[in-house]
């Protein structure tokens, strides 16, 4: 017997190739949500980094600066040296001046640890040796109120600071994430405090919004601006403090500390300010 098939319910069922346009939507949809998600955490994990890395290098400056009084009659380096010896790093910045980084060098043997990774600027010579380490400004700066600054003027000029002098060393600052590498709360002979910062570089990071309206504006420099404006490590920055150890802090609650400084601005061998502050190292 002959069995005719009826083919007409037999045909292949046709199969859409690729994706439509809906389905295409969605999927770009869920993407941009997940990055929109993602990217801070990954951008947040990578400045987390970063500030480690900080934090470290001001641990390794603050341990060299202990080692630097053992052998110096426990006396703190100067901010500043002029002498014709050569420095340790090999080289002279300016003719003539140690800076503190250099004096430091020979205990750490590190010019990576001079620059901040979350930084502005690596700044480096412009002459020989071209492109050695030269970290002036946006990196760190050394609390001068410790780590004297030599105006070459007898008159301002101060001895070297003891440890013996300074009574709360573990909470005062010796070190910080700074605009220019020396810093102060109020103006000094020769230096800028944070409270009125002053172009090219004397600010502190994150503290435009927080020092006077005619001062907000003075940083001229597009990256040293953008630390001025924003800071560096989560509204905060890294400090090593006068007995070696280093910690991050609020912004805000450093410059705060210096707007406590009210009698900080004239110091001299025959004055020394008494303000509860934690940048002062002559406090009760």
């Amino acid at each position: 017997m002959l069995i005719f098939k009826d083919t007409r319910f037999c045909r292949k069922q046709h199969t859409p190739n690729g994706f439509t346009l809906i389905e295409l939507l969605v999927v770009i949809a869920i993407i941009a949500i997940l990055a929109s998600i993602l990217f801070p955490v990954f951008a947040r994990a990578r400045e987390n980094a970063r500030r480690t890395s900080c934090l470290s290098n001001l641990k390794q400056m603050g341990l060299a600066v202990m080692q630097y009084t053992q052998d110096f009659d426990e006396k703190y380096p100067q901010a500043l040296n002029r002498t014709t010896q050569n420095p340790p790093d090999g080289y002279f910045w300016n003719t003539g001046t140690w800076f503190w980084p250099q004096t430091l060098f020979a205990y750490h043997k590190s010019s990576a640890v001079l620059y901040c990774p979350s930084a502005p600027v690596h700044p480096v010579m412009t002459t020989p040796p071209i492109g050695a380490p030269r970290p002036f400004n946006g990196n760190y700066g050394a609390n001068t109120m410790i780590m004297a600054y030599d105006t070459n003027s007898v008159a301002t000029q101060r001895p070297a600071v003891s440890l013996a002098a300074i009574q709360t060393p573990a909470s005062t600052y010796l070190i910080l994430d700074s605009g220019t590498y020396i810093t102060a709360p109020r103006d000094t002979p020769g230096v800028t405090g944070i409270t009125l910062p002053l172009a090219f570089a004397a600010y502190f990071p994150g503290t435009s919004k927080l020092v006077p309206p005619s001062r907000a504006n003075v940083i001229t420099d597009p990256d040293l601006k953008r630390d001025f404006d924003t800071g560096r490590h989560f509204d905060g920055v890294n400090i090593a403090y006068a007995d070696g150890h280093a910690k991050w802090q609020k912004v805000t609650t450093v410059y705060r500390e210096a707007v406590n400084c009210t009698d900080c601005g004239a110091l001299t061998p025959t004055s020394m300010p008494t303000a509860q502050s934690d940048w002062n190292p002559f406090r009760n």
